[in-house]
């Protein structure tokens, strides 16, 4: 295994019941605590496991929320959200026990529970300087590493399956182009986003916890802020932005001006009541990029990919660490119905990860693109970009409607159950949702979905928006325990 992040710490469960040994290769030092580490330079600010991913943990790592509330992680039961929108506030409580941490906190408990197991070990402080392959090329037999301190040895460790989890710096492509394979083009999503986080202490006399996202205006380059409790008492603030103009800032004072022009009013209030540790830090990105090894003619035996060494995500989504327990699942699956690996097992389990990045990816796109200055880049143009964003500003709207006058959040959760990759985006791109978002109010929302749609045969709809957006078929064949249902 490549890399100790949380996408190597999942795989590392999973191969831990099928292998004798399984080793874990790391460039940083080990945490002996919660600390932020070189190798993952975005793990200073707001980390969030989605829904299904909390679901995968649990099942690799039960309980796993215990052990953070053990290490002081806040527990959000009860807590308020308040959502700010250009289509109205929306207060939700979160109504089941719930945890809320910064990404070293959580990784160090994941790392602490990896370690317990028997014919798990760890290898710190080791570069991987390349693969270990058979004269041919055609299967990976271990890795080249090279001590980073002290006589900085170099050796050679075998392996029968050697899997990259390296993160969004991975050298894959190199190395697969090295051995002479002809590597796909990457499918590229030139964001050059940023973000800047700030960290708090909640004073003493603040008993009611109310997290806040106010979200950004694209095509006003009004960018997006997030309040969130983390552990210790502690709370950070984020800004972002993407397309590369107006990013956030990374001194104190630009960073104030922002947070009062960006946040409403009410977030701008939450966060003055706070008390400031240190000045903010930023994160910059040029793009996030998406692999296509499942479409090369051969692939080595013996090697596998995952996490953002596959596919790598805008981090403001919060889906990269719930994608990597989802590939680590489907990992689980293949060895499962194939045990030993059979011929083409690699291949199979790349297909099968990519089919159910799909929704993640999509749904990324989607948002990142509606600021100006952002272009999808690939062989194959992405899929329903106008519509989708028009749509879901109409459904975004009926929902807060409904929410408020009907006091039903129905529509308000199945959107959240979307993005936190439950259900397909086909649970709300649907005929019957279509019909009733559709009310002939000739808002611009409606008019602009209308015009999306063209003149058509209404019995025709489904056929209609097969043709606007993908199907995500393939992407949930497995239904995801709901956990919106109480």
């Amino acid at each position: 295994m490549i890399g100790a992040g949380i996408a190597g710490l999942l795989t590392a469960r999973v191969l831990s019941d099928y292998y004798e040994e399984v080793m874990i290769i790391e460039k940083d030092e080990l945490p002996q605590k919660a600390s932020n580490r070189k190798g993952t330079p975005q793990d200073f600010h707001p980390h969030r496991v989605l829904p299904r991913g909390d679901i995968i943990m649990n099942r690799f790592f039960p309980d796993y929320m215990e052990d953070l509330f053990d290490l002081g992680a806040h527990n959000a039961q009860n807590d308020k959200v308040v959502n700010f929108s250009p289509f109205g506030t929306l207060e939700l409580v979160i109504n089941q026990r719930s945890v809320a941490s910064s990404r070293p906190l959580l990784e160090f408990a994941i790392h602490q529970r990896v370690q317990q197991l028997p014919n798990v070990r760890f290898l710190s402080r080791q570069s991987v300087r390349g693969l270990v392959t058979s004269d041919d090329n055609k299967q990976v037999t271990g890795v080249h590493v090279k001590e980073r301190d002290g006589e900085k040895e170099e050796r050679s460790i075998p392996a029968n399956l050697v899997i990259d989890t390296s993160g969004r710096y991975s050298k894959l492509n190199k190395r697969l182009k090295d051995m002479g394979y002809n590597v796909p083009d990457q499918e590229r999503l030139q964001v050059k986003f940023g973000y800047s986080t700030r960290y708090y202490l909640v004073p003493p006399h603040i008993n009611e916890k109310l997290s806040g996202i106010s979200r950004g205006v694209p095509e006003q380059n009004i960018g997006s802020v997030g309040l969130f409790y983390i552990e210790n008492d502690m709370a950070q603030t984020i800004l972002f932005n993407a397309g590369g103009s107006n990013l956030p800032a990374t001194n104190t004072k630009d960073f104030e001006k922002q947070l009062n022009e960006w946040a409403s009013p009410m977030l701008n209030n939450l966060v003055k009541e706070l008390e400031p540790i240190e000045d903010p830090r930023g994160y910059r990105a040029a793009e996030s990029v998406r692999q296509h090894y499942e479409q090369m003619e051969s692939w080595p035996s013996g090697l596998l990919v995952l996490g953002d060494a596959f596919c790598n995500f805008d981090p403001i989504y919060g889906q990269g660490m719930t994608v990597a327990a989802i590939e680590a699942e489907i990992l689980a699956n293949c060895l499962k119905e194939n045990t030993p690996p059979q011929i083409c097992f690699e291949r199979q389990v790349l297909q099968r990860m990519q089919q159910a990045i799909e929704p993640a990816w999509w749904l990324s796109s989607i948002e990142d693109l509606r600021w100006n200055g952002v272009e999808h880049v690939g062989s194959v143009p992405l899929k329903g970009v106008s519509f989708a964003q028009k749509y879901f500003n109409l459904y975004i709207k009926h929902a807060m409607k409904q929410a408020k006058e009907d006091n039903n959040l129905s529509m308000f959760h199945q959107y959240m159950k979307m993005n936190g990759l439950i259900d397909s985006p086909s649970e709300i791109i649907n005929p019957d949702m279509l019909n009733m978002i559709i009310t002939g109010d000739e808002s611009a929302e409606e008019e602009a979905v209308l015009a999306e749609l063209g003149e058509m045969d209404m019995n025709k709809m489904q056929e209609r928006l097969n043709e606007l957006v993908p199907s995500f078929s393939l992407a949930f064949d497995e239904k995801v325990t709901d956990l919106f249902s109480t």
